[in-house]
């Protein structure tokens, strides 16, 4: 019980310190002391989960080495972008992808957490996003009449946010649900993630929103297996939706104006389609470097593979794409392996999918990323640390 406490601490830790970077953006640049504290949060909490790790239970399963080679391959294909275009920067950060995320987050982190690893990660998920939501709900209430963005730097990235602390609440209520839990445990998960979609509908991330819908989709696709439980889930939404409407009555108008403005204020794909236009335009084997958005548009690539397409290059696009189809097959085979006895076995297979949805709108990827890309790469370590063939449930 001690060392889950202390491994949800350092967790929490690790993904809210990583997400500070969503405090600053290219009109609001971060103050460097902030940038200086999260490598120091994210480093130092890392440190400690390697220490905590069994090193003798250190290495891969056999089945994961096709998955490891297509990560190694797309590293591969970064550092050799980081040659051609005499780019120092991609070339640290494809070190980093080749020999420190197959280490420490594909390897020691994941054995580190043990067996309620899933568990562990969602709760690390919802606390370390917590505070962000508290510190915006209590110093700038919604229902301005604006886009809501709450202590960050533009509402997407607020709903950003939201979608991932939701991501931790919705891995914990398959947890409760499966574990057979009672409605005190289930309406305050249920209450916090009707929140967190209130705060996206008011910030308008229209990206996040779908995410969400997503994230619920797979839950009651377990749900509906117990039709018993249909029954239970209409009452927990009954009594969440009617405790929001009694004890929040008076923002119902405020609220109304600022979905209203909120849906003026955002038309089509908000200059997205011209930059992936150009960047595929602009595209060639081994890409531009790490200044060609920034040079080209003052802004990132709003899109996971069309940034690696333009700063790295075709070839390390398409490695990074078949690495995404197989880190699905991987986690939905977890899953389908492990969800007898694993009340959380759902969680890598959600943040996978979340993952590769929210990339469609942003760039998840960097020297760190942010605390959904970590989510994800420890998900593909959860995945691979266990064997996966001879224990298929129908």
């Amino acid at each position: 019980m001690l060392r889950a406490t202390i491994i949800t601490i350092l967790l929490s830790v690790l993904f809210g310190g990583t997400s500070l970077i969503g405090l600053g953006n290219a009109e609001i640049p971060l103050d460097p002391a902030i940038l200086r504290l999260r490598y120091l949060l994210v480093g130092t909490t890392l440190l400690i989960l390697i220490l905590m790790s069994p090193f003798k239970q250190w290495g891969f399963h056999r089945q994961a080495r096709p998955l490891l080679l297509l990560w190694i391959f797309f590293a591969c294909g970064l550092l050799i972008s980081g040659v051609a275009n005499n780019d120092t920067t991609i070339f640290r950060d494809g070190l980093w992808q080749m020999i420190a995320v197959p280490l420490i987050l594909f390897n020691a982190v994941p054995k580190a957490m043990k067996e309620n690893a899933n568990l562990l990660m969602g709760m690390g998920l919802f606390l370390g996003h917590l505070p962000y939501i508290v510190t915006s709900i209590v110093s700038y209430p919604p229902g301005n009449g604006t886009l809501y963005r709450g202590v960050f730097a533009n509402s997407n990235q607020m709903g950003f946010t939201c979608a991932t602390m939701s991501a931790g609440l919705f891995i914990l209520l398959i947890g409760a649900w499966s574990a057979k839990k009672d409605v005190r445990y289930l309406l305050p998960i249920s209450a916090a993630l009707l929140i967190c979609f209130v705060l996206i509908i008011l910030a308008n991330s229209r990206t996040s929103m779908i995410v969400c819908f997503i994230m619920f989709f797979l839950f009651f696709s377990e749900v509906v297996k117990n039709p018993k439980a249909v029954k239970k889930i209409i009452a927990i939404a009954t009594v969440a939706v009617t405790a929001v409407l009694l004890f929040g009555g008076e923002q119902i108008e405020a609220i109304n104006k600022t979905l209203n403005n909120n849906f003026e204020a955002k038309e089509g794909l908000s200059g997205r389609d011209r930059i992936w236009g150009q960047t595929l335009d602009e595209s060639d084997l081994l890409g531009h470097g790490s200044n060609y958005f920034k040079l080209n548009f003052g802004l990132g690539g709003h899109n996971t593979i069309i940034e690696v397409i333009g700063q790295n290059g075709i070839i390390a696009a398409n490695l990074l794409v078949a690495f995404a189809i197989a880190s699905l097959f991987y986690t939905y085979a977890y899953f389908k392996t492990y969800a007898k006895e694993d009340c959380a076995a759902l969680a890598p297979f959600l943040i996978t999918v979340c993952f590769w949805f929210l990339s469609m709108a942003e760039g998840m990827f960097g020297s760190l990323g942010n605390a959904m890309t970590l989510a994800y790469m420890l998900s593909i370590g959860i995945v691979i640390s266990r064997p996966l063939s001879g224990k298929m449930q129908d």
